[in-house]
């Protein structure tokens, strides 16, 4: 056996060859036949990557111009005598953000995979200190330019599907800080109370998914701060064939203020109220004939309220629901009746009043799509993960991810089949586009992708192959 003389502490990776020597001598013969089923491990495999199916994303970059819009709008002034362009930096940022690399510490994650180089034409991308030192000197003016080519890309992905007319959804969400940040306050934090946080305004087109806005603030914002600003912003950035029916947004937002711009504007309009005293005394003073049911507990009415301080009356919806505890929620209101316990809730509108209470419900529930998308571009994007010092240099990262957002949604809305346009961009991830494979080229710039020998896999593969062609078809001969 080992003799004893050999040192405790000493480690297996320390051993020198007479002591591998002797362990291989003197081991039981179970641990002699462990040693001898260890592999051999060989260092020169140039082909294999973590991201095979990537190369279909970096296809449809190309397909949607990518690099002609950014270079069309974006500038870093960085002067003549660079290795790596514009392009070269925002490209490698987002293609870190579609494969899942969304921290600063893991771009470089791309540039040690020799496959990942192979689909790239072997162009070395930047490395993660070339692409801090750039954004270091980032201006206000590049947030600019950045909004501006994300704005082409909607305008690009708008002349593609046609004209339409839509409704958006606005609201905000909290990141929460760890460290010290440029303009970090305190402000209304769920999760972290008292912490120091930023806040971001998102702006969706419901049904479609794409973020038309997106905007960076101190924590202290309140949500209607600079709402009116944030609105003629989302506006601006539709694209022309897009026409705005509508507007959806939270009790954040509730105000006669808010009410009269957008009449002015003559949008339509569905706000949830907050439950103010003089909301409670109306909807208690509802009949209760007036009620109607509409399932799972609910009731739905409508009344012309004029609250104390506006200047005039407006419709309500009413949404009334038995409860059998008294809601924790501090906007509700619960009050014994019948047998039951009520909370309630209430919608402002200017919705036509041919629109029954129960489909101005329906509608105004439509935007708790947009609770899903903040998820989709926290978790798929970690447009929270805001840890650079300098302000402007997290507002230029968000943006970035929201371009990256906005190709990933228009690629799988596109291009993927129907059975997987509604699952989220992590679950794309994991099951197609993070898939190892192998890089194999086949001279010139044609090369195999081998990828397991998966049923699903090929299917989905052949599915978005087919589907490329008529994507191209219709960028070829319609000119979208």
């Amino acid at each position: 056996m080992i003799p004893e003389s050999l040192h405790k502490s000493q480690e297996f990776s320390s051993l020198i060859l007479k002591e591998k020597k002797i362990l291989n001598d003197q081991a039981d013969k179970m641990f002699q036949s462990l040693l001898s089923q260890l592999p051999d491990f060989a260092f020169d495999n140039d082909t294999v990557t973590s991201f095979g199916n990537f190369v279909f994303l970096d296809r449809f970059k190309g397909y949607i111009h990518l690099e002609k819009i950014i270079n069309n709008f974006v500038n870093f002034n960085r002067g003549d005598n660079i290795q790596y362009s514009n392009f070269d930096i925002l490209e490698h940022m987002i293609d870190s953000n579609l494969v899942g690399k969304h921290s600063f510490l893991h771009y470089n994650d791309l540039l040690n995979d020799p496959g990942f180089a192979r689909i790239k034409d072997n162009n070395t991308p930047p490395d993660e200190s070339t692409i801090r030192k750039v954004l270091d000197k980032v201006e206000v003016q590049n947030i600019t330019e950045l909004k501006e080519a994300m704005n082409s890309l909607l305008e690009k992905k708008s002349e593609h599907d046609g004209p339409r007319q839509v409704w958006i959804s606005i609201d905000d969400t909290v990141s929460t800080l760890y460290g010290k940040q440029q303009e970090a306050s305190k402000g209304y934090n769920p999760k972290r109370k008292g912490a120091n946080s930023y806040k971001i305004k998102v702006s969706f087109i419901q049904k479609t998914d794409e973020l038309v806005n997106i905007n960076l603030y101190p924590g202290e914002v309140h949500s209607n701060d600079q709402f009116i600003e944030f609105l003629e912003e989302t506006i601006n950035n539709l694209p022309q064939n897009t026409i705005l029916k509508g507007i959806l947004v939270d009790k954040g937002f509730f105000s006669e203020d808010n009410c009269k711009i957008l009449e002015g504007k003559q949008l339509k309009y569905l706000i949830k109220a907050k439950m103010y005293s003089s909301l409670k005394r109306q909807a208690l003073s509802i009949p209760e004939n007036n009620w109607d049911y509409v399932g799972n507990g609910y009731y739905v009415a409508e009344k012309r309220c004029h609250l104390d301080k506006w200047e005039h009356d407006r419709r309500f919806i009413f949404i009334r629901n038995e409860n059998l505890v008294k809601p924790k929620n501090e906007d509700q209101m619960s009050l014994p009746g019948l047998g039951a316990i009520y909370s309630y809730q209430a919608i402002v509108t200017n919705l036509a009043e041919d629109i029954s209470p129960e489909d101005c419900w329906h509608r105004y529930n439509q935007r708790s799509i947009i609770e899903n998308n903040i998820e989709e571009i926290k978790n798929g994007f970690a447009v929270d993960n805001n840890s650079q010092r300098k302000f402007l240099k997290n507002y230029i990262d968000i943006i970035i991810k929201a371009i990256a957002y906005n190709i990933f949604n228009w690629f799988k809305q596109a291009l993927l089949p129907s059975n997987l346009v509604k699952k989220s961009i992590r679950t794309i991830r994991r099951i197609f586009v993070n898939i190892p494979a192998n890089i194999v080229k086949k001279g010139g710039r044609k090369y195999t992708i081998r990828l397991p020998e998966l049923n699903y896999l090929e299917e989905i593969v052949e599915s978005i192959k087919d589907r490329l062609y008529m994507f191209a078809f219709r960028q070829c001969y319609y000119g979208t």
